[in-house]
Parts: structure tokens; sequence; C-alpha cells
């Protein structure tokens, strides 16, 4: 077995900010007892975890660096937070796991004073989660709503959404979207995931191994396989090359799918013989 078939696949993840985004609080919160859950986060979660997301949790905790509380109040009001969780979403586990950030610039306890790599804006978290959990950080999401989570989130490459009914906030953001909470957001989400149940994959084989490494017959390819996606209204997913292959998904099941490569294999072969040579570009698909 090869190293690269021992690798796991790599999943795509939802971060979500802790405070404003799943719990009511604007400030420091280190006690279990004053957790309180925000309307709509258990509908949302279940809608992320319905879709397959793998769901992080990763906040700043300054409280501890000011000396409000300790790492261990930090860690037994997760406990508590993925109790509550876990009871209204109906779930034996919610959230995968929850990452925090003590450290602060102007912290007053001194082990905790500074810049921290995990303190956003910086994406350290993410970064973290991505490494311990085999996550794909193209396809995964930051949900927050300060403009530090948005930041995080896009440098670590995910897409982002800021939780946010400010106007004035939402036109400044560098978040890819702007939702009023996290049921919203979620709904955002999961409108560009495809069920799998209702999508076909159809592959191409290239009669050579090098054809498909012509950078410009893959451009066109991708240009055709676009505009036969608009000229007949189906919905193509994505697009993918290997080396002696072309991959298209789109929705609608195997049989529209056989139906969009044939014509996408008919317009290409004709493109090729065109530009490249009388003998076809493909082998069986």
């Amino acid at each position: 077995m090869s190293a690269s078939a021992r690798q796991p696949a790599l999943r795509p993840a939802v971060f979500l900010d802790r405070d404003g985004t799943l719990i009511d609080n604007a400030g420091d919160l280190g006690d279990p007892d004053q957790l309180k859950i925000l309307p709509g986060v258990a509908l949302a979660l279940q809608l992320l975890l319905k879709h397959n997301f793998i769901l992080f949790v990763v906040t700043n905790q300054g409280g501890v660096a000011r000396g409000k509380y300790n790492e261990d109040a930090v860690v037994q009001t997760h406990a508590r937070l993925e109790r509550m969780l876990c009871a209204e979403v109906g779930a034996p586990q919610v959230i995968c796991e929850y990452y925090y950030c003590p450290f602060h610039p102007q912290a007053t306890v001194e082990k905790y004073r500074g810049e921290h790599e995990w303190r956003k804006p910086a994406p350290g978290m993410l970064f973290a989660a991505a490494l311990a959990h085999a996550i794909d950080l193209e396809k995964s999401w930051m949900v927050g709503d300060q403009e530090r989570d948005v930041v995080a989130g896009a440098a670590a490459q995910c897409r982002t959404i800021l939780i946010s009914s400010d106007r004035e906030l939402a036109a400044a953001s560098v978040g890819d979207f702007v939702e009023k909470d996290l049921l919203a957001a979620a709904r955002r989400i999961t409108a560009s995931v495809v069920d799998v149940a209702m999508a076909g994959t159809v592959a191409l084989h290239a009669r050579r191994s090098d054809i498909l490494s012509d950078a410009v017959f893959q451009e066109t390819i991708k240009s055709m396989a676009q505009a036969l996606a608009q000229r007949t209204g189906i919905k193509l997913v994505r697009i993918e090359f290997e080396t002696n292959c072309v991959t298209a998904t789109v929705e609608g099941g195997d049989v529209i799918a056989l139906g969009f490569v044939a014509e996408l294999r008919r317009d290409s072969d004709r493109w090729w013989r065109e530009h490249r040579g009388a003998e076809s570009p493909w082998g069986s698909m």
C-alpha cells in the first residue's frame, strides 16, 4: 500500500466562535452556571451535522490572562456547554473538540502575557485542529461575531461568515458572507453542499497520459463544461483533472451525468481534432 493510500481522506469542518455565536455572552465567562445557548443554535448545529461537517469551537479566553478565572474553569465551562448542546441537538457528541487561547498581550497574569499563534485573529487554533483531525481547510468554514474571527478563517484559507446585524460592520468586513445569526449561517453553508444521493459522477479517460497535461486543453474542457451546464440547465458541481482522466460531477444522478459527459466528450473531441490532431483524445468512459 502506498503512503498516499494510507493517509486519511481530508474532511470539511465548521469552526465556531463561542461567545456571541453559540452562547449569549459579550465578555469573559468562566462560570459554567452562567451558560445560555443562543436561540437557533441547536437547529443550526443539527443542520451542520446532518451535512457531515465536523464542528470545532475556537475561542479566545483572555479572561484567564486577566485573572478572572483559570484554565480549569474554561475546561469545565466547555464540558457543561457540550452536555447542554448534546441535550438540545439530540446527539451523543456535537463539538469534536474545544480549542481556546488563554494568552493576551495586556495580561495581568504574567505567564499568559504576550501574543500567541492561537490567539485570533491568528489562525493557529484552526491549523491545530486541521492537523489533529485531517481537516480540509479550503472546504471548511469559520463563523463568528467578531472581525477577528473571519480574519483568522481567511488566514487559514477557510470560507468565512460574520454574524452581525450591523450594516456598517457588514460593509467593512473581510468575511465572505454576513448573516444575522448562526442558523442563517448554517443555512448558507449547507446550501452549497450537494446531496451525494442526488449527484452523479462520470470520468472521461484520456487515450494517452500526456493529453491532459495540455494546459490549453484543460482550460478548454472547463469552459466547455460550464457552457454546457448553462445551455442545458444542469448544475455542474465540480470538474477535476487527474493524470489520465477528467471527472465531472453534476446534480441529478448518474443518468444525467452520463448524458452530460457524453456531450462534453463530443465537444472536446471536436476541438482536439481541429487543434491537435486527427485522432480522438479519449479512450473509454
